[in-house]
């Protein structure tokens, strides 16, 4: 039977080449080598390819036509009593395997065509195809990140089950829905029932496609696929993806060809796309929000007094100290609640939050101003100076989180040391000789220090209320706009 099951392969062709899928490579292995000899020597005619519709391809070795595919549909083509190989196929089925059966016939000139006359049927084989010890491990993750995954097959109801049980998908057989059954409900259903079903099994190429059409009225929708038949569905797909031993043609139809076969590799490449987006977003909220309020700041003290607020010189090194800690910005993690969905650019809240906290941000400097200016320029310079990039600093850990700060995820390691250094060098660049000849500080004294630091707390202590109370109030405008 194994002779037979690897003869009626389609991966032999002219060239004889070595399997090319997992079926026929666990034949081949299997097969002793004056067995694999016999099948690349056989004599091979009239070829009809695996047909999604009919399940089965057949091949003509050596004047027999032998025929593979599913076993019912294969059943339904011998003459023989098939109900004890039908009873052990399902048996198969239940405990995830996946069954091929093998049926032949002597082939007489034109009798090239299974449905031509009854079969005989040769045997049935078993396959086990091992899930990925991660593969449990992705789905729930997939979960958590509010990704739905779904299972499109065409294996039997049995199989898809199995499989999805023993990843966590589904918790019952009834949850699996047929190809059929799907595309036989009214229009108006085929959405919900696409929406609300996890699994579906018998499913043909085109029935793929249309449930991948359908899902995609109401979101994003990737594929994984591998076959030819695939294409169709990889093809309309708002992301294709493919494994690198996917067919040619599936390969030119999808958008992302896998170098690793795990389904948790798409996972965490989706969480790394959410934190990247959110990092960025927090990276133009701090930067846009410090460099309005300084600018507004700046533009207003130089109305106010004779001299410079703050010297060119000044102002790159503060530009330098506070954007020092933004290259670790990247690396910065995420809140989960930030992970539980895609986003996209909101301008109005990015407009909005640089624009209230770099308010905020002016009012403190005014502040800065209204104690030091008074005194002497250099005074003014230093402190404000000083005071500048730290609540810059502090406006960082403010802004990268929606939630309370204390109730948020740790910021990245990178991003703490790096802007821990950049108070630091802040703080100490005034009290040495360098700082007083190339930038013109002067030494602040002990009290004013305290008192900058001081004011960097209660600006910290402000930006946070304003911050909460901002996405509160676009919170519940956001809302009362919906029920309208």
């Amino acid at each position: 039977m194994l002779f037979d099951a690897a003869a009626g392969s389609s991966f032999l062709g002219e060239r004889r080449a070595g399997p090319n899928n997992a079926f026929d490579i666990a034949i081949w292995d299997r097969l002793a080598e004056s067995d694999r000899r016999r099948v690349q020597s056989a004599e091979r005619s009239h070829e009809i390819p695996f047909d999604p519709a009919k399940r089965w391809n057949s091949v003509v070795v050596d004047g027999r036509l032998v025929v593979r595919g599913s076993p019912d549909e294969l059943a339904a083509l011998c003459d023989d009593d098939c109900g004890g190989m039908r009873e052990w196929s399902a048996e198969q089925g239940k405990k995830g395997r996946r069954v091929l059966a093998v049926a032949a016939r002597t082939a007489q000139d034109g009798d090239w065509h299974a449905e031509d006359g009854p079969l005989a049927m040769v045997g049935a084989i078993s396959f086990v195809d091992p899930l990925k010890k991660t593969a449990a491990q992705a789905i729930a993750h997939a979960k958590r990140l509010g990704v739905a995954v779904k299972i499109l097959t065409g294996d039997s109801r049995e199989v898809a089950a199995a499989v999805s049980r023993e990843v966590g998908l589904i918790s019952s057989n009834m949850e699996v829905m047929t190809g059929e059954e799907w595309e036989a409900l009214p229009e108006a259903d085929r959405a919900t029932q696409a929406e609300s079903h996890s699994v579906f099994a018998r499913v043909s190429p085109r029935q793929k496609y249309l449930i991948i059409q359908t899902l995609q009225e109401t979101g994003e929708v990737g594929f994984l696929g591998e076959g030819i038949n695939d294409a169709p569905a990889l093809k309309i797909a708002s992301v294709g993806i493919v494994v690198s031993g996917a067919s040619d043609i599936a390969r030119e139809a999808a958008d992302i060809v896998l170098l690793q076969q795990s389904l948790d590799v798409i996972i965490r490449g989706i969480r790394e796309g959410r934190s990247v987006f959110a990092n960025t977003v927090k990276y133009v909220k701090a930067t846009l929000a410090s460099n309005f309020g300084n600018f507004l700041a700046v533009a207003t003290a130089t109305l106010l007094v004779d001299y410079l607020p703050m010297l060119p010189v000044q102002i790159l090194l503060l530009n330098l100290l506070s954007d020092f800690p933004m290259i670790a910005i990247a690396t910065d993690a995420v809140d989960a609640d930030e992970l539980r969905r895609p986003r996209v650019y909101d301008l109005r809240d990015i407009v909005y939050s640089a624009t209230v906290l770099g308010v905020v941000s002016t009012v403190f400097d005014f502040i800065f101003f209204g104690l030091f200016s008074r005194i002497s320029p250099e005074v003014l310079h230093t402190n404000w100076f000083i005071g500048s990039i730290l609540t810059e600093l502090v406006l960082i850990f403010s802004i990268r989180t929606r939630l309370p700060f204390w109730r948020a995820v740790h910021p990245a390691r990178p991003l703490f040391w790096l802007s821990a250094v950049a108070a630091v060098a802040t703080i100490w660049i005034p009290f040495t000789a360098f700082g007083e000849r190339v930038f013109r500080f002067i030494s602040p004294s002990s009290v004013d220090v305290w008192l900058i630091l001081g004011i960097v707390v209660v600006y910290f202590v402000v930006t946070e209320m304003v911050k909460l109370a901002s996405y509160r109030l676009a919170s519940g405008l956001a809302k009362t706009a919906q029920d309208s």
